[in-house]
């Protein structure tokens, strides 16, 4: 007979009780308090939960997410500054000028320290995980205050008018997006007046001047000069190069921030690499060369994302001869049709490099396209039933976070802004060889799909390869760390130098051989 519950039945009453505390699973972090000792201990066991600080803790979806806070603080970083936030001061903070500056140009990556603003702080530090913090100001709180998707923020004419000097150039991309957003100069000059700041105005106007809006710029100037204050104007920003922001319409700050990236690193890329574009006549055999790095390239390319392929699936896939019913190794549902999936994108890519050759606009042609090979890519898994056809209809409709990387890729309702503006910078770059480095790495910066935008980004990468006539280019597995090193700098630091060094060394040399084993 038996006196207790079993383990099993103890987990599930503690699952119970957080489940009620995360509203179904809509929250991610908690107070320790919430939940009894027992049950908290039980949970951190298990891996459902662990701790962020003393007294907050993390939820795990699931065991195997255990560690979340080490590897993806990024996925838990956002609610946990709203809870601990509103839990210390109530509605009496605010994120610096920065700070909410970064959250206007849609950039959640997350920062190594962030400022809040309240009359409560204690002007001290507070460590977080992953080597971050926030410095609690003490400072009244600035009137008024915007609410975020429950994040409080400055109005983004008063987060531009309150940053620090050096922000506008540590901070550019930001701030650009941002002023991009604005329409004309009335707003600016509102704020600029009621606080008296001329020697702001004369920064805002040296910018919007730099950025291609010298009609806003002069009306801050006589707008200013009409109240009797003496204003000198400079630019606040380096010599980085800069996109021209339109005097007549506003852009998303998506967009933006795409256009200005591109602005800033295709000059680095070009800098930072010796590739030189080729010519030929022969587009059959260039075709041909591409199908012989073919299985390389699947096997590398697919391994990088986390599939265990063999040499000898890639080949019957390559040949049409998969066939799940004769061959035990192909009811690998997940391996396989990730495999299958990838063959069926290539062969539309190759349908697209060949366009390119014989003289279409690559950034035209590929702004349709590229949902094209996605949906090859997945229609296996599709007609599997292993995927919800839905996911088939086009960009993504959730958030996404980056494991071990502190990037967060843009929220969905930006995407189309991003995407839209990504195509525009392909079709009106002049140099292929910067189109092959920087788009593909915004394309996965942007991380578009559901799924499938490292395998994507590459193909992209080497449909612009073919435009500037070099051979199809196989990032090899055994490189990943430092192609996700080279992917992480120019995301945190927007430095895509170490990215064109490594592209440039797999352009030079030979492709890695067929591997002689499944890769793991």
């Amino acid at each position: 007979m038996r006196t207790g519950n079993t383990p099993n039945e103890l987990l599930a009453s503690s699952l119970k009780q957080l489940r009620g505390i995360t509203e179904q699973g809509t929250i991610s972090v908690l107070r320790s308090e919430s939940l009894s000792r027992v049950h908290k201990d039980r949970l951190v066991e298990a891996g459902f939960i662990e701790p962020i600080m003393n007294g907050w803790l993390a939820v795990n979806s699931r065991p195997s997410d255990r560690r979340r806070v080490d590897v993806a603080w990024s996925t838990v970083y956002w609610e946990f500054l709203k809870r601990y936030l509103n839990d210390r001061f109530g509605d009496q903070w605010v994120l610096s000028a920065e700070t909410s500056t970064a959250v206007w140009a849609e950039n959640f990556s997350v920062a190594k320290q962030v400022v809040v603003r309240s009359p409560e702080a204690n002007n001290q530090t507070t460590n977080m995980p992953g080597d971050t913090s926030f410095f609690m100001l003490r400072i009244p709180v600035p009137d008024p205050v915007v609410l975020h998707d429950g994040i409080r923020i400055m109005p983004k004419e008063e987060a531009i008018i309150n940053l620090a000097k050096n922000s506008w150039t540590s901070l550019a991309t930001d701030v650009i997006a941002v002023l991009g957003s604005i329409r004309g100069s009335n707003s600016l000059l509102r704020v600029l007046l009621s606080n008296n700041r001329s020697s702001i105005a004369g920064r805002v106007a040296g910018a919007l001047r730099h950025l291609g809006r010298a009609k806003d710029a002069d009306q801050i100037l006589a707008g200013m000069k009409s109240a009797g204050y003496m204003t000198n104007e400079e630019n606040p920003f380096d010599n980085t190069a800069h996109i021209v922001l339109d005097e007549r319409r506003t852009a998303a700050p998506a967009a933006t921030r795409i256009k200005a990236l591109w602005a800033k690193m295709s000059q680095t890329a070009l800098s930072g690499t010796n590739i030189e574009t080729k010519a030929f006549n022969d587009i059959d055999s260039y075709m041909d060369e591409i199908e012989e790095r073919y299985v390389a390239d699947a096997l590398n390319s697919l391994s990088i994302e986390g599939y265990h392929v063999s040499e000898e699936l890639i080949e019957r896939v390559q040949s049409g001869d998969w066939n799940p019913e004769q061959h035990a190794g192909d009811a690998d549902a997940r391996n396989a049709l990730a495999a299958k999936g990838y063959r069926l994108a290539f062969e539309e890519v190759k349908i697209d490099i060949r366009k390119i050759l014989n003289g279409a606009n690559s950034g035209e042609l590929l702004s349709v396209r590229h949902q094209d090979w996605f949906r090859a890519m997945f229609s296996p898994s599709v007609q599997a039933g292993l995927i919800e056809a839905y996911k088939l209809a086009g960009y993504r409709n959730h958030n996404v976070y980056l494991r071990g990387s502190s990037h967060v890729p843009l929220p969905p309702h930006a995407i189309a802004d991003a995407m839209d503006a990504l195509f525009e910078c392909i079709e009106s770059e002049p140099n292929p060889i910067a189109k092959a480095i920087v788009a593909p790495f915004l394309f996965t910066y942007i991380h578009p799909f559901p799924d499938g935008n490292g395998r994507t980004g590459r193909l992209l990468m080497n449909a612009l390869m073919a435009e500037a006539r070099l051979p199809w280019t196989v990032v090899p597995v055994e490189a990943r760390d430092r192609y996700m090193e080279c992917l992480e700098a120019a995301s945190q630091n927007e430095d895509i130098a170490p990215l064109a060094k490594f592209i440039s060394e797999l352009v030079a040399a030979p492709p890695p051989p067929r591997p002689a084993s499944t890769y793991h």
